[in-house]
């Protein structure tokens, strides 16, 4: 890009000892394994993280935020998401969650330009503790997250001016 920011970044949240709320960091994994991230583009394993995570956000055009959710759909859906969809800070089903959300509303405090930011989350069913195992359904949905993820890194970052 002309700016010098990268055209993407992957940033993938979870605890990978917490069943599917792992799917972030089983994603990264994938991605990581089948490199077939388009040129360009950098994937972050950023863990719970929280707010500690706002510098994955810096110099890039795009930010694909890859997060277990829980909307109420079917389990082991995969949802592509904007943040304006996702509950306000202080409404999550963690304190995991909480720190994604708040993330989201500070990116604004980033020097410059914040970029685009879109969601894909695996829809989680009961999440287990201390397994770093998924459920079947968010296991089986592992390749359709990465393939809207390789979508989403292709697409020009839409800018609002």
């Amino acid at each position: 890009m002309s700016d010098g920011r990268s055209v993407a970044h992957v940033v993938c949240f979870g605890n990978s000892w917490h069943g599917d709320d792992g799917f972030g960091p089983h994603v990264f994994r994938r991605l990581q394994q089948s490199g077939v991230l388009p040129h360009g583009v950098k994937a972050f394993d950023a863990g719970t993280a929280g707010l500690n995570a706002l510098p994955y956000f810096e110099n890039c055009a795009k930010a694909v935020v890859v997060d277990a959710v829980r909307t109420g759909g079917r389990e082991g859906t995969v949802h592509r998401l904007v943040p304006a969809e996702l509950q306000p800070p202080g409404a999550g089903f963690s304190l995991h969650e909480l720190g994604v959300s708040s993330l989201l509303a500070a990116l604004g405090a980033i020097a410059g330009d914040p970029p685009e930011v879109v969601i894909i989350g695996g829809e989680v069913g009961e999440l287990r503790t201390f397994t770093p195992r998924l459920s079947a359904p968010l296991e089986a949905a592992l390749p359709v997250a990465l393939g809207l993820i390789i979508r989403e890194c292709g697409r020009p970052g839409v800018r609002s001016g």
